[in-house]
């Protein structure tokens, strides 16, 4: 399934589909490949559920309830009642706090959404892409174009319009994929590792050589112009496979009690 978001840079409709944005070609760090479609951000209850769905998660457990008006203690959930959508948290004395209701269902869906991804995220989880602190944009070469047009002009009128500066807990996703330099030197990026192109084999390393990695971002399709090695046939990424498959989901140690269950929200 195709789903569409906002460029986090121009704010244009950009879908998953898209290696980069069609209106000011920033690279979209949601691309999808061919067969493989995903939900990136949910807009309604349905596509919530499937988001879910994709990434395994233990609904039950977790304690969310995506298009259900859960009665018991200690839920958190989202259901249509007639033109309304109802955002609600179920507290551990079983009163119930309602987040929103309203017939506005792209908000309320991103009202719960925000809230999964909170409980994830304090557990160590990143269903939406695990977080690289205190990424820099320096560049010995000076940044590209797309930056200095696009991403030095947002972020200065928002520094402006707010006061947030740098230091207020800004943090960029480091994404899985090819990363290309000069359109020949390669790497591949998965999950906290690096890994670089030889053009004979494929070997693990330290870290990428520039600060600003995203500007090199390629996408998760090999190209052959590149030369070398597709790192989806290499032995690496055999061994990665069989590690993935036989180690546990991250949702295994979900233990609701760690939620704070008597707060409103």
């Amino acid at each position: 399934m195709v789903s569409t978001g906002k460029c986090e840079y121009c704010g244009s409709t950009i879908k998953s589909s898209d290696r980069s944005c069609p209106q000011c070609g920033a690279p979209n760090p949601n691309y999808v490949p061919d067969g493989k479609r995903q939900i990136f951000l949910p807009r309604t209850i349905e596509e919530l559920q499937e988001y879910c769905a994709e990434r395994g998660m233990p609904l039950l457990r977790m304690r969310f309830f995506i298009g259900e008006d859960f009665k018991e203690p200690k839920a958190f959930g989202i259901f249509r009642d007639g033109n309304d959508f109802v955002v609600y948290k179920n507290k551990a004395n079983g009163q119930r706090a309602i987040r929103y209701r309203g017939p506005d269902e792209e908000h309320a869906v991103n009202e719960l959404f925000q809230k999964l991804l909170e409980e994830c995220h304090n557990r160590g989880i990143y269903p939406d892409g695990k977080p690289v602190e205190g990424a820099g944009p320096t560049r010995s070469s000076g940044p590209s174009n797309f930056v200095k047009k696009v991403f030095l002009p947002v972020f200065l009128s928002m520094f402006l319009l707010t006061g947030i500066g740098i230091g207020a807990g800004m943090y960029m996703h480091r994404n899985d994929g090819y990363y290309v330099v000069n359109n020949q030197d390669v790497y591949y990026h998965h999950g906290n590792n690096w890994y670089h192109d030889s053009g004979d084999d494929w070997y693990e390393v330290s870290d990428f050589p520039y600060d600003d990695y995203e500007d090199y971002y390629a996408g998760d399709d090999y190209d052959s112009d590149w030369g070398g090695t597709d790192f989806k046939d290499s032995a690496i990424w055999e061994e990665i496979q069989e590690s993935s498959s036989s180690s546990s989901s991250d949702y295994d140690s979900w233990d609701s009690s760690d939620t704070d269950w008597d707060s409103d929200w």
